[in-house]
């Protein structure tokens, strides 16, 4: 299946990881889970999965600086980011697209909403 797509989630909380995993790869995605910025920046240049889920606030790297080294790459700057985050006040959002994040959905998030923001950012085959 050449259509399959990939799908980095980010987030330091391993159950959040576990659901996403679940959810997505029931819609036949393939997904590369990271659980810190590091090791996020690093699959993002090696693997260059075609959508990014962060978290915003993690441990050493927070999401907004995470994003910020994605669209500062020219390797991996056109994969569209999508925060997945308690934190949705106006500043959070207003800084995440700030950075360069195509959504900010709010946790906790139902599925079908998660995945229809999913399919509306994903790049499509005649988009190259």
């Amino acid at each position: 299946m050449a259509n399959t797509k990939t799908i980095l989630v980010v987030d330091d909380e391993p159950d959040v990881v576990a659901f996403l995993e679940t959810t997505l790869t029931a819609e036949d995605f393939q997904v590369l889970a990271a659980y810190d910025g590091i090791s996020a920046l690093d699959i993002c240049s090696t693997e260059k999965p075609d959508l990014v889920l962060l978290d915003i606030m993690m441990p050493m790297m927070s999401g907004y600086e995470v994003c910020e080294q994605i669209k500062a790459n020219p390797l991996t700057q056109h994969i569209p980011v999508l925060f997945l985050s308690s934190a949705h006040s106006p500043e959070a959002r207003a800084q995440s697209f700030r950075v360069g994040a195509v959504e900010l959905i709010k946790k906790p998030f139902l599925p079908k909403e998660l995945l229809a923001q999913i399919r509306r950012h994903l790049p499509r085959e005649d988009d190259f």
